[in-house]
This record gives C-alpha cells, structure tokens and sequence, in this order.
C-alpha cells in the first residue's frame, strides 16, 4: 500500500467507485465521494472501504463540499447521450445539467487538476458548448481539454472508448498506454 502522496481528491458522480479505487491505488485521499444512487454507493464501499454520500449531485451545495482539493475527478450519467438509450434519443439538455453542475464544482474548488468521464458520443457536445454562445463558454477558463480514449490500450479486456475531459497532461496519461 502506498504511503501516500499529499493529493486529496473528491469524486462526483462515482457510481461504483472507478475513480476512487485508481485514485487511492495512486496514493491519493480521496476525502469524499457523491453519487445519487444507493446500489452503487454499496458497491463502491465493498471496493473502497469509503463511505460515498447519497446525494443528487445537482443539489449539493459549494458550503457541504471539502477544501483544499487538489483533484476532481467524475463521471456524469451518460444515459442521455449513450446511443444505447432509445437509440440515442436521449435528453441531451438533461444530461449537459450534470456537466454543467460537475463543472460549477470544479469552478468553485479550483483544483490542481480535474477530469471527467463520459461516452465518446459527449465530445463533439461538449466542444460545441464551449464556444462563444454555447451553454459550457462561461467555463472555458478550466483549461478544458477533450480526449477519446480506447480504454483497450489500458489494460481494460475489451474495445471500449471513452470521452476523457480536463485539464490535465494527456500525453502523461498515454505514456499509461500501450496501444
């Protein structure tokens, strides 16, 4: 186990605790995580040994948030912009308020660094949003950096590509890969 590294974290929208469980194997205090779904929360317990607050993220407020994050990492539902959901009929404007809301946190907590997961179909979106009239522009200060990974060319079994934004060193995270 590692002795630690000094970083402290919080993870949002961290169903079963992906994010939490990197983390922590990295060093990392992951000092708090939100996910509004309880199965989930159980499950991240069981692989993290934390307990996640069962809190719809979008009603959370800046006052119930830890200081002095160095990390924000998340991943907002993607159901409405999976293809997966009705065809890809989804509700995009539903799903662009958990981008939006994960962005207000990163915003308000100003870490060193932050990252957020979705499906790849959510990069193009997010792109778009972030351009002068778009609903994403006033955050286009974060640094906003938008990647499509295959998570195949990280160890995981099976071709699966994921839409990676922040504001953090992607050629650090390839340099992880061997694809």
């Amino acid at each position: 186990m590692s002795a630690g590294c000094g970083l402290r974290a919080i993870d949002l929208y961290s169903g079963v605790g992906g994010w939490s469980l990197g983390l922590r194997l990295a060093g990392v205090e992951v000092v708090a995580s939100y996910e509004r779904w309880g199965p989930a929360n159980e499950t991240n317990f069981k692989n993290n040994r934390h307990q996640a607050q069962t809190v719809d993220i979008r009603r959370l407020s800046f006052a119930d948030l830890p200081q002095d994050i160095d990390l924000v990492v998340g991943s907002p539902p993607c159901t409405q912009f999976s293809f997966s959901n009705r065809g890809g009929n989804g509700d995009l404007e539903d799903g662009l308020e958990d981008i939006i809301t994960f962005l207000r946190i990163v915003d308000h907590l100003k870490p060193k660094a932050w990252a957020m997961e979705n499906v790849p179909r959510v990069a193009p979106i997010i792109a778009k949003e972030l351009k002068d009239g778009g609903r994403l522009q006033c955050f286009s200060h974060l640094g906003v950096q938008i990647h499509v990974v295959n998570m195949e060319e990280f160890g995981l079994p099976q071709r699966r590509k994921r839409c990676v934004a922040g504001n953090f060193d992607m050629n650090l995270l390839q340099a992880y890969g061997h694809g």
